[in-house]
């Protein structure tokens, strides 16, 4: 009898510590816990057994109270086991089931000024030409729009800048133009003259056609203040009124099925 109830608490061992290897792998946080219960479990079953050896060594102690012990001990180590499973699955829960935060440590950051700036077209519906294909019709129109261009400015007129250039051009000269005004002055080019005009880059995309030139002109180019009248000092801010000067810019061109060529970009 002896013999059978060291093979039943053996099981019983086997049982608890492979319950325990299972729930450590699976839940960290409960190792402690469930290290000390299992050695608690361990050293009861070991002294359990010690005791129990001792006393039938000693004397023949009735078959009625060993199978009692038998099945307290049963009926412990149960409950143990519950309990590491339920604090087993609590851990899960609460841990591993538990979203965790985004990690924003790699995120880059963003450049607000080029917020506003218009999306790069495709490279892949572009086709160059060349610029032997700009005719003299379309040379005199480029001419024809610095001048419309530099006049609608002077005038800080937009309902007249928006027949020469395109919706986002337009945008631009209207925020110059606001800037100006918050500063107090008013820029003036009279009296454009071209002096030299030279076709640097001529492309299509899909039915819009772009002509880049460089452009050469002189002009009377002068800021003028106001809040002070004419004939107060300060009322002109810089530049001259009767001297022209010489100014270059690289213009962009843009028109849709040989339709009316528009301004669409400035390049200092």
């Amino acid at each position: 009898m002896a013999g059978a109830r060291f093979a039943n608490e053996t099981d019983n061992g086997e049982l608890a510590l492979n319950t325990t290897t299972l729930i450590l792998q699976r839940s960290p946080l409960s190792a402690g816990l469930a290290a000390g219960v299992a050695g608690s479990l361990i050293g009861h079953m070991l002294f359990g057994v010690t005791n129990s050896s001792a006393q039938t060594t000693d004397a023949d102690a009735p078959a009625a109270e060993t199978n009692n012990t038998n099945e307290d001990f049963s009926s412990a180590g149960i409950l143990l086991i519950l309990l590491l499973l339920a604090a087993a699955t609590v851990f899960y829960f609460l841990k591993i089931k538990r979203p965790s935060l985004p990690d924003f440590s790699g995120l880059t950051g963003r450049d607000p000024s080029n917020d506003n700036l218009p999306t790069k077209r495709s490279a892949t519906t572009r086709q160059k030409l060349s610029v032997d294909s700009v005719s003299s019709a379309d040379k005199a129109a480029f001419q024809q729009l610095l001048i419309d261009v530099q006049k609608a400015w002077s005038k800080q007129d937009l309902t007249e800048l928006r027949q020469f250039v395109t919706s986002e051009m337009l945008n631009y000269f209207s925020a110059a133009l606001a800037d100006n005004t918050s500063q107090g002055i008013k820029n003036h080019v009279d009296d454009v003259v071209l002096l030299r005009a030279e076709i640097l880059e001529v492309w299509t995309e899909q039915a819009t056609q772009y002509v880049t030139t460089g452009l050469r002109w002189s002009a009377r180019d002068y800021n003028l203040s106001l809040t002070k009248q004419r004939g107060e000092p300060g009322y002109l801010i810089e530049g001259s009124e009767e001297i022209p000067t010489e100014s270059g810019e690289a213009w962009t061109f843009m028109r849709i099925q040989e339709g009316k060529w528009r301004l669409s970009a400035i390049q200092q």
